[in-house]
């Protein structure tokens, strides 16, 4: 592969990021803009409160897992990796993920139970 084609995929990729990170910062400021005019419950659920209360746990839980998360080096394919902040990085995202999916999965069969019906 010759150096212009990586060079190219290094663009397009910061590029990519570059949008990634538009998209979401407009989507942010366009969703809190917007729901200072609603009331925040929509057909009887608390809207408002589950996307702070989601918002709240990605935060806490990006915090804690990095504060968490291993830094000691990695053997992979013979190289050794040895950079204590992205060994955390790693560990942050991998262990977030894993925490929401547990929450999404609860959430889901609290749903499914009607048990939260009879808490009314």
């Amino acid at each position: 592969m010759s150096s212009w084609m990586i060079d190219v995929e290094m663009v397009l990729m910061y590029l990519a990021l570059l949008a990634a990170v538009g998209v979401s910062v407009w989507s942010a400021w366009r969703s809190v803009r917007m729901r200072g005019k609603s009331t925040g419950i929509v057909n009887n659920i608390p809207v408002a409160r589950i996307a702070y209360g989601s918002a709240a746990l990605l935060l806490v839980s990006l915090v804690l897992t990095f504060l968490l998360g291993s830094s000691e080096p990695m053997m992979i394919n013979g190289v050794r990796y040895a950079e204590t902040f992205w060994l955390k990085v790693s560990d942050m995202f991998i262990i977030t993920a894993i925490v929401l999916f547990v929450v999404a999965a609860m959430a889901a069969v609290f749903g499914m139970s009607g048990y939260n019906r009879k808490l009314k």
